[in-house]
């Protein structure tokens, strides 16, 4: 073979040539242009949040552009968007030697990056001015502000940086869910259930906003209407239980007992602490005259959700048909207690949200009524948020030392103890508000 090899070439050189060239930038064609896909569709990803799926193709990107500001930058977003911060401030530090110092666009990444490091209040401004001027990553901008406001329950800022959004880009379907979730967090619920209607308009496709569009619609005794999304959802995802458990109690209010039950208890069995889910098996049972399978239900509904004042209402109900009429007094009574709470802590998160302050007295109030009703994540973030404002602020410590000592958690209590008493007000302070 290797003989009639030699002889081909030594007979037909030029033709040889001419077709190890042709093989050559054949391949080297191909090579590019499977690296101009990669490249391509990594931004796509990026846009599209598949964060790690964009990093996987940059890798390849930079493989054969590793002296590109442009892939660099690309690859430094896709990493500070999946909170890998170190690696994104390699990228970008290739990019200033790149470029030999920051550019805008250098910039823009540093800024963007130190939103979700917690500097939102630092950079909030330059971003903003990135915005006005009409950038081309404006969309990402308003996201990222927003992603930081949300999370750390700043709805009211949240709110506006989702209505530029939607106002920089009007068919941008995440921008209305996430106003249609800032909005219920402000008891707007109709202006939310129009921004999640728009999202889906606008994309269809969009699971949990369906799903919540469907849950208030069963919250507003509409089962009628949130069974089309139910039965849609259904389809889509037949092995969901949330889903099941949400068409349980559509089926529940249209009267299907039968069939609701079928549906809650083949839910509940992968979800046994979801709380609505809970409640409702113990609407369907004190239904068919079962009270104390309903009280069984509707006591671990409140271990799931000690706040939920329907639940307390329907176990004093449940008890009163048992005949344990003190027992039902005191359900009433936590009743009464958690819905005045509910909505003494709403007002004043409706007003921290439209007007924010950097007083600690609100954030106090609002986290000490939240851990009085057993909302323990919340009521910790208001009383942190509290000591953020003013280190020294004695109710929210008080209050953190009595959580702590009552979970047993001795140390962190006698941290707060230990400033309690250093600042003179000794080891049984009164829990309020101020200082």
């Amino acid at each position: 073979m290797l003989r009639n090899l030699g002889r081909v070439i030594r007979t037909h050189p030029k033709k040889v040539l001419v077709l190890t060239l042709t093989v050559f930038f054949g391949t080297l064609v191909g090579f590019y242009g499977y690296a101009l896909h990669q490249w391509h569709s990594a931004q796509e990803a990026v846009k599209q949040g598949r964060t790690n799926e964009a990093r996987q193709r940059l890798d390849f990107c930079l493989l054969v552009w590793p002296k590109s500001t442009e892939v660099h930058l690309l690859a430094a977003r896709a990493a500070w968007l999946s909170w890998n911060f170190e690696e994104a401030d390699v990228h970008l530090q290739k990019c200033l030697k790149l470029q030999n110092g920051a550019t805008s666009d250098i910039q823009l990444e540093f800024l963007l990056m130190r939103v979700l490091m917690g500097e939102e209040e630092e950079v909030a401004t330059p971003l903003f001015q990135y915005v006005d001027n009409k950038h081309p990553d404006s969309q990402l901008i308003m996201e990222t502000l927003a992603r930081a406001y949300m999370h750390q329950l700043r709805f009211g800022l949240a709110y506006k940086c989702l209505s530029r959004w939607i106002t920089e880009a009007p068919d941008a379907a995440r921008a209305y869910h996430w106003r249609g979730w800032v909005l219920e967090r402000l008891n707007n619920h109709q202006e939310a259930k129009a921004d999640y209607e728009k999202a889906l308009e606008l994309d269809v496709d969009l699971i949990p906003v369906r799903l919540r569009l469907a849950e208030m619609l069963l919250d507003g005794n509409r089962p009628l209407e949130a069974l089309e999304h139910l039965e849609r959802l259904a389809r889509q995802c037949p092995d969901r239980a949330d889903i099941t458990a949400r068409l349980g109690h559509c089926r529940f209010l249209q009267g299907q007992g039968e069939e609701a039950r079928r549906l809650l208890e083949a839910a509940v069995v992968k979800l046994p602490d979801d709380p609505t889910l809970l409640l409702n098996l113990g609407k369907l049972e004190l239904q068919d005259a079962k009270p104390v399978e309903a009280e069984k239900w509707l006591r671990r509904a409140l271990a799931a959700d000690p706040s939920d004042t329907i639940a307390h209402y329907t176990l004093a109900t449940t008890l009163q048909l048992l005949g344990r009429k003190e027992e039902a007094a005191v359900a009433l009574k936590l009743h009464k207690k958690h819905r005045e709470v509910l909505e003494r802590a709403n007002r004043l998160l409706q007003d921290e949200a439209l007007q924010p302050t950097k007083d600690p007295n609100p954030s106090s109030e609002i986290g000490i009524l939240l851990l009085s009703i057993g909302q323990e994540r919340l009521g910790l973030y208001w009383l942190d948020q509290a000591l953020l404002r003013d280190p020294r602020h004695r109710a929210a410590h008080q209050a953190l030392a009595e959580y702590f000592e009552n979970k047993g958690q001795r140390d962190i209590a006698a941290r707060h103890r230990k400033w309690l008493q250093s600042a003179g007000h000794g080891p049984k302070a009164g829990v309020g508000a101020g200082k």
